[in-house]
């Protein structure tokens, strides 16, 4: 067994595999953490180190899975470790470049790169969308027959050139499977803590109690994804966005900014209410709901969608759609 690590050492460069990770024989059994040399003689084991993405894992679960990225086109592999029963396969690209995962509004652009790569490579495949990548089909052990590619490490350029990327780049709304759950999360809590940073940072001043805020709601938030993120990965997302927020999320120049909005809004509506002018004018149009609708145009200003904005406000979609009809 100690032959494993040997075979396949090129594999395994410092810093590209976890130093603790999580490895098993058996899936159905759990999971456990253990130091290197102990992991890499388990069948699974953990590829990427936690904050980063040092490998592109894809499940292709079918006869003939090892041949995929021929089929496709792509890229060849790193590495493909196949299954002996039945012909499904993990398929591997290693990264020169690692892409760290916990990033600030700053470091967003490289993620959203690293997701187009994902989701392309994962359409052109066929590959399971459920498939976390947590866990991946150790290529040093003998239960797999394992194909090795040309290359061990690509840039993420590299990659790119063998798709459509244009299609797969995340707008407003990424695809909500693989590292697109990432930034779907991230957008939104960043979105909610915008809102709610100053309760927690001028009225409660406690930042453990912020963090542990945010990553109760982004839990909520991961619920709604069809393949839900592993706790882990939510805890960090919502880790980031809270020391993002507490540390340099400008709330005086935020608040400014409402204010201006505001009184844009408030011009507006004078005009528009004619002779009625004033609060008479203002109750005409927005009825007996303008805190919520008021609240519901800032949202729909700042990207978030109808649907969200319904939710989180108590009401219909069809009802956050006539207010911003309606909207000056």
């Amino acid at each position: 067994m100690d032959s494993i690590f040997t075979e396949a050492a090129e594999l395994f460069n410092p810093g590209k595999w976890p130093k603790r990770p999580y490895c098993t024989d058996a899936l159905e059994e759990g999971l456990k953490i253990r130091v290197f040399p102990s992991a890499i003689k388990r069948a699974y084991i953990q590829p990427n180190p936690p904050h980063l993405k040092t490998w592109m894992v894809h499940d292709v679960d079918r006869e003939g899975a090892a041949f995929a990225w021929e089929d496709a086109n792509l890229a060849p592999p790193s590495w493909t470790a196949i299954n002996r029963a039945n012909g499904h396969a993990h398929l591997a690209w290693g990264l020169n470049v690692p892409v760290l995962m916990e990033a600030d509004d700053a470091r967003q652009t490289p993620i959203r790169y690293l997701v187009a790569v994902e989701a392309a490579y994962r359409a052109a495949l066929d590959a399971d969308p459920g498939f976390s990548g947590l866990i991946t089909k150790n290529p040093a052990h003998p239960r797999w027959n394992v194909l090795r590619g040309p290359k061990n490490g690509y840039e993420l350029g590299e990659l790119a050139e063998y798709v459509d990327l244009p299609r797969f780049i995340p707008k407003r709304k990424p695809e909500e499977v693989g590292l697109g759950r990432n930034v779907t999360l991230f957008e939104w809590l960043r979105r909610l803590a915008y809102r709610q940073i100053r309760h927690y940072k001028v009225e409660v001043r406690n930042f453990v109690l912020w963090q542990a805020h945010l990553d109760q709601r982004g839990l909520e938030r991961n619920g709604d994804f069809r393949y839900p993120l592993d706790s882990k990965e939510v805890w960090h997302v919502a880790k980031s966005v809270a020391r993002w927020t507490w540390h340099r999320f400008d709330i005086a120049e935020s608040d400014a900014r409402f204010r201006a909005i505001q009184a844009i809004r408030g011009q507006r509506g004078g005009v528009k209410g004619g002779m009625l002018g004033g609060r008479v004018g203002m109750e005409s149009r927005w009825g007996n709901n303008e805190a919520k609708q008021v609240e519901a145009k800032l949202r729909a200003a700042r990207g978030d969608s109808q649907r969200m904005i319904a939710r989180d406000l108590g009401v219909s979609l069809a009802t956050v759609v006539r207010w911003l009809r309606s909207a000056p």
